[in-house]
């Protein structure tokens, strides 16, 4: 999610992770399974935030996207590599995903790629490459003057075609106007913080992995709030965007 603060000029971009579990489900399957109705409740009964608006985009869209705006330059503070993630060059050669550390210019399949890639990785490290290639959207969008009406042209044209949203194009028209000096913080919600991992079954019977037998089925992999509290989240979040 993400609190745009147009007074100071700033937006904090909010991870809420895909395995936390609330009211008995992973967060990343409510839009599938109920909507975007019900996923904008309940990311605000989690974070204390009431959600205005909503914006969802296809993947390939968001491809497509980078590529009109002629690709994004993406920092990766570690190398990036995942031998399970086949991917193909221009040349049609086949290799696995990687990528090393330091910054990249990459196209919207790359992207795309970077954007995805969660196995071999740290937990969460995904969520915070995904705050970085949405900021550099966000700042290559913003380069784009309005004479460009060739570009800004096939960016609404993508907007129509592949964007599910609430937002009207006047509004966002009048976000993108006043929006040009805004600066980016970013928060990832993660065991590194308020956070920690369990499995769906040992939640349900209020046991620890130490003790249960190897023949226990302990579940799905999720996280919770320090504590069960979701207060917590709600404390974190409010700190954050006061910042």
């Amino acid at each position: 999610m993400a609190n745009l603060n147009l007074n100071l000029d700033k937006v904090t971009l909010i991870s809420l992770p895909r395995d936390l579990f609330y009211k008995r489900t992973k967060i990343n399957s409510i839009y599938r399974r109920f909507g975007p109705d019900v996923l904008v409740s309940t990311i605000s009964d989690i974070t204390g935030i009431r959600v205005d608006k909503y914006v969802m985009v296809d993947m390939y869209a968001f491809a497509e996207l980078v590529n009109v705006l002629g690709g994004i330059d993406v920092e990766l503070t570690e190398p990036l590599v995942d031998p399970t993630y086949r991917v193909r060059d221009e040349n049609g050669k086949w290799s696995t995903l990687y990528y090393p550390a330091g910054v990249h210019h990459v196209n919207g399949v790359q992207a795309l790629r970077i954007a995805r890639a969660r196995h071999y990785t740290p937990a969460f490290s995904r969520d915070m490459r995904q705050q970085q290639i949405l900021k550099a959207v966000k700042d290559k969008l913003m380069s784009i003057g309005l004479s460009d009406i060739n570009r800004l042209s096939r960016i609404i044209k993508l907007g129509f075609k592949y964007v599910e949203t609430d937002i009207s194009w006047l509004e966002a028209f009048s976000l993108y106007r006043s929006s040009q000096d805004i600066t980016v913080n970013q928060v990832v919600i993660s065991t590194d913080n308020i956070l920690y991992s369990t499995y769906t079954n040992l939640l349900a019977t209020g046991l620890a992995e130490d003790q249960v037998g190897e023949d226990f089925d302990k579940g799905a992999w999720i996280v919770m709030p320090l504590d069960n509290d979701w207060k917590v989240i709600k404390k974190f979040i409010e700190e954050k965007i006061a910042e």
